[in-house]
């Protein structure tokens, strides 16, 4: 038999702390429940890929008309920076700004998250951009001028979409975008901003990818739960 009911309630409001308050799992305080039970249970759950097909069940609004492709730049803080087996295993890498992870998100015209990436820092945001596209369904895709090249425009045309993407400073020939329809890519920047109030995931204290993915996910929930998308 598994734990009583209100034991689970206690066990997802020790998670929920975490994921809003960040820190470390051994000061959390939760009454009757150890903090060792707390983490059993979320790091078998994050295993299990339960919290995102929790975020397959989401039930969406209609925001297909648009999408959107960007990626942002997370702090590896230093009780997550030596993982087992190295940090390039776990989606980290060293940059100037020091260690860190980047998420990558494909998002609807209503910021509503459609397909997520966790890499290294260094990774190239148009190395991703292909796989984040297979889950656009908009007719219009947005980007910024990190993704401008020929070979992605080219995979947009082919599946009957148009970019909206800045061309780089040094294009021979730039390629014309609506400057108008650009300014809409806000949304995708607010995605990000809206998950990064919460610490734990504003700041990276986990070793494994899986368990730091676990939290974006678990907080992407929460969030659509509150229908703040």
């Amino acid at each position: 038999p598994g734990r009583p009911l209100s034991d689970l309630k206690l066990v997802i409001a020790g998670v929920l702390h975490v994921l809003k308050e960040g820190g470390s799992w051994r000061a959390l305080d939760v009454p009757g429940v150890a903090w060792e039970t707390v983490y059993g249970h979320f790091r078998r759950w994050a295993k299990a890929g339960l919290w995102d097909q929790a975020m397959q069940q989401m039930k969406w609004h209609a925001g297909k008309n648009l999408g959107m492709i960007d990626s942002t730049h997370i702090k590896v803080h230093r009780d997550g920076a030596n993982p087992a087996g190295g940090q390039e295993q776990q989606a980290m890498s060293r940059t100037k700004g020091g260690l860190n992870t980047k998420l990558h998100a494909a998002v609807d015209g209503r910021c509503q998250p459609q397909s997520l990436i966790l890499t290294a820092g260094t990774e190239a945001d148009v190395l991703h951009a292909p796989a984040l596209l297979e889950s656009v369904e908009g007719r219009r895709v947005l980007m910024d001028k990190a993704y401008d090249s020929d070979g992605l425009r080219e995979l947009i045309a082919s599946k009957g979409m148009k970019a909206c993407i800045p061309p780089r400073s040094n294009r021979v020939a730039p390629a014309a975008y609506d400057k108008a329809l650009y300014k809409k890519r806000h949304c995708v920047e607010n995605f990000f901003e809206k998950i990064k109030r919460m610490r734990r995931i504003a700041t990276r204290y986990d070793k494994t990818d899986v368990s730091f993915m676990a939290f974006v996910l678990l907080g992407i929930c929460t969030l659509s739960l509150r229908n703040q998308f």
